[in-house]
């Protein structure tokens, strides 16, 4: 069984919020701040068993648009739909169900008088006046319909296991021995411990006796017995004994340490390892326990925050295929990894985001029925750890190559005073002219965020090759994504003949070295200016090379520098759909 749906209205910064999870292991991704842990918070209000009472009796701040004021049908709603192809082998599960293969749990804090009718309204409406209620089953979402349901307590949702990890977790507390610790619960957890736990005693009773005979060990313990006498009398003092090891049975597994072993016989303690090797031994133990305690007929579900804290990239793939293979356990992971993001099954991606409304929407890139087989391999192949960025973005501008990348940003900058990384706004070099499934991502109902292709002119092309833009402009959405292209290639846009941005132009060739070498472009049009764009690129991309040429030049580009209309044009539509301020030079 597994969690296939969540809805959540008017809580925190989710106004009419929904996401789709397909079954396996879920990658939640966005941008700082996107809610995230808001989403993590709402799972736990439905099915988190651990939650006390009052944590649920939410606040008026927990209200979506927080106002100060509420009014008698103000309401905070959160509905989780699980699926399992054998729901009927789940017993505790039949209060719940909505069909034949699916169940739904549903939290809905309201007024009070919406649970009853004979409540006395005051002259004011208070927080003190909302509380919350579980409802398990229905298809519907409406409050009055909802209301109509069958009222469950947590002891229903005997078989939903809920555990939560948070980004802050304590993992040094965690991997000490204590009667409570995670490294405890793992012993205890083990299939054969109860026979393990024997031979521990055994052998802590025989090491605690032959401690406890030396002979310095009881008069340590009389001369504390004797202070606490003289300060407390004899009434209110009591015997005691000092012993290394206790041979009481329930602290047998809490005498137990993790230590750090990097060679035979030495056990260095575990606060010497950094944050990362024990982030990483936490989630081992507390997986293993977790994979050892599951049993039939119940759903797992575990929630971890940026498991990638302390990691470094190569880790943080490892740490997250290994996850992925947990067959027991529904896994929910938040992160702000591009390299996580980056290294996803195709089902199990899912990017929060804010669309042109502001509000907070889902999105799975690898979808059904968004992309072929073909572009959805190619998307795949392509999102190495950098281009995933475009996943954490608030507005794309898709280039053909690294030129572009590093020119746009500079004339962003210095044209319209406009720093598009300090906007959370991405340049992605998809290094081809076949945008499609990139403006796929950004169509209607799938990542709705202002989004431009910037794509090189159809004048030097072929037919097929020019295809490749009229394709482009079919995913053109009003508003929001629209397609740029040049008359030719960046290069002779930028410097279409010698009269145009003609100073930047010859210092990016005198610093590259090759002042000689735009002496002799100058002198070979003089007799046909027919041949400048010929030439210019002969000597750019032959002998510089496209890619420095472009990097140098972003270093010259000024106020003055003249912009090509189909760049402008583009910078200015995200600037439009993102409503930044700007000043022209």
């Amino acid at each position: 069984m597994h969690i296939k749906h969540i809805t959540i209205q008017n809580f925190r910064n989710f106004k009419n919020f929904e996401i789709d999870f397909s079954e396996g292991f879920q990658t939640i991704i966005g941008e700082n701040n996107i809610g995230k842990s808001n989403l993590y918070w709402a799972i736990r209000l439905v099915l988190d068993k651990n939650l006390s009472y009052n944590s649920r009796n939410l606040e008026l701040k927990d209200f979506h648009g927080f106002r100060n004021k509420l009014n008698i049908d103000d309401y905070i709603l959160v509905s989780i739909e699980m699926f399992s192809k054998k729901l009927s082998e789940f017993p505790t599960f039949h209060a719940l169900k909505t069909s034949d293969d699916t169940a739904r749990v549903t939290f809905l804090f309201a007024h009070k008088l919406k649970f009853n009718s004979e409540f006395e309204i005051g002259e004011t409406i208070e927080m003190s006046d909302f509380r919350w209620q579980l409802f398990g089953g229905g298809n519907s979402l409406k409050i009055d319909d909802i209301l109509q349901l069958t009222s469950i307590r947590m002891s229903d949702l005997e078989g939903i296991n809920l555990y939560y990890l948070n980004a802050f977790r304590n993992t040094s507390t965690e991997l000490h021995g204590s009667t409570k610790s995670l490294l405890s619960k793992f012993c205890i957890s083990r299939e054969n411990s109860d026979g393990e736990l024997q031979e521990v005693k055994d052998i802590l009773r025989k090491s605690s006796d032959s401690l406890n005979e030396l002979s310095f060990i009881p008069k340590i313990a009389s001369n504390i017995e004797e202070k606490g006498k003289n300060i407390a009398g004899d009434y209110f003092s009591f015997p005691i004994s000092l012993s290394f090891i206790s041979n009481y049975d329930i602290d047998a597994w809490s005498q137990l340490n993790v230590y750090y072993n990097p060679t035979d016989g030495v056990n260095i303690p575990i606060q010497s390892l950094g944050l990362g090797q024990k982030n990483i031994l936490y989630l081992s133990l507390f997986i293993a326990e977790l994979e050892n305690s599951s049993s039939d007929f119940e759903i797992n579900i575990l929630l971890i925050e940026e498991p990638e804290a302390h990691l470094h990239p190569q880790l943080q793939k490892v740490l997250f295929s290994n996850l992925n293979q947990l067959k027991t356990t529904q896994v929910f992971l938040s992160s702000h990894s591009t390299h996580i993001a980056s290294d996803c099954e195709y089902k199990n991606l899912n990017i929060l985001y804010l669309n042109l409304l502001k509000e907070v929407k889902s999105f799975s890139p690898f979808k059904e029925n968004l992309l072929l087989d073909r572009e959805r391999l190619l998307l795949k192949r392509y999102l190495d750890a950098t281009r995933s960025e475009i996943f954490f973005s608030s507005a794309i501008i898709y280039v053909e190559g690294v030129s572009e990348q590093f020119i746009i940003p500079i004339i962003a900058k210095e044209k319209y005073n406009i720093d598009l990384t300090e906007h959370n706004i991405s340049i992605v070099p998809i290094h081809s002219r076949f945008f499609d499934p990139y403006l796929k991502l950004v169509n209607d109902n799938n990542l709705e965020i202002p989004a431009v292709a910037i794509i090189d002119g159809d004048s030097h092309l072929t037919d097929e090759e020019s295809s490749f833009i009229a394709n482009a402009k079919k995913l053109e959405v009003e508003n929001r994504v629209i397609v740029c292209e040049g008359t030719n290639t960046l290069e002779i846009d930028i410097f279409p003949n010698p009269d145009i941005n003609s100073k930047y132009l010859e210092q990016c060739f005198i610093n590259l070295g090759h002042s000689i070498s735009y002496q002799n472009l100058l002198e070979t049009i003089k007799s046909n200016k027919e041949l400048w764009q010929e030439e210019l690129l002969k000597r750019i991309d032959g002998t510089i090379k496209k890619g420095r040429f472009a990097q140098e030049l972003s270093l010259l580009i000024d106020k003055d520098f003249i912009v090509p209309p189909y760049i402008e044009r583009a910078i200015k539509h995200i600037i439009s759909c993102k409503k930044l301020q700007y000043g022209v030079s």
